[in-house]
């Protein structure tokens, strides 16, 4: 066989498998993106949620709201962002039932920041340890309203 066809299908075969993967890694890139993307909206409105009814407890509609976000969860996070999320919905039943939790604001500070580092962690992947770095305490705030003067 002539050494000008062999380089030629060689050249085809390289370029045809170079093709095959270049697009299987764009796809899965694509997917991975999409997907974190996914739980990022997830997080947000579960965050949101949690944020609304801290605001607002007295209210079905908030509650039920974050429910909502909460059991949708359990289909898009990681186990890791789930063990935490289980642990801080105990806590808060706990102490919504009970009122017994010793220390509670302790707890519930150090749940939520166990849990918001596991939903960074999720996201952000090989990066975790950069996205957290530094992050001892995460909280919401909730029923802060600015002081009007008085006269």
């Amino acid at each position: 066989m002539n050494t000008t066809i062999i380089v030629a299908l060689l050249a085809t075969f390289t370029a045809i498998i170079t093709a095959i993967i270049t697009d299987s890694l764009n796809k899965h890139s694509k997917l991975k993106f999409e997907e974190r993307k996914l739980k990022e909206q997830y997080y947000l409105e579960f965050i949101h949620a949690l944020s609304e009814n801290m605001n607002n407890s007295e209210s079905a509609e908030a509650t039920i709201r974050y429910n909502h976000a909460f059991n949708n969860l359990t289909i898009i996070a990681s186990p890791k962002v789930l063990s935490s999320l289980y642990e801080f919905a105990d806590l808060l039943i706990n102490h919504l039932k009970n009122n017994n939790v010793a220390d509670y604001e302790t707890q519930y500070t150090k749940a939520f920041t166990s849990l918001i580092k596991a939903m960074r962690s999720d996201l952000y992947g090989s990066k975790s340890s950069k996205v957290n770095k530094g992050l001892t305490e995460i909280y919401l705030i909730s029923g802060i309203l600015k002081s009007t003067p008085t006269e």
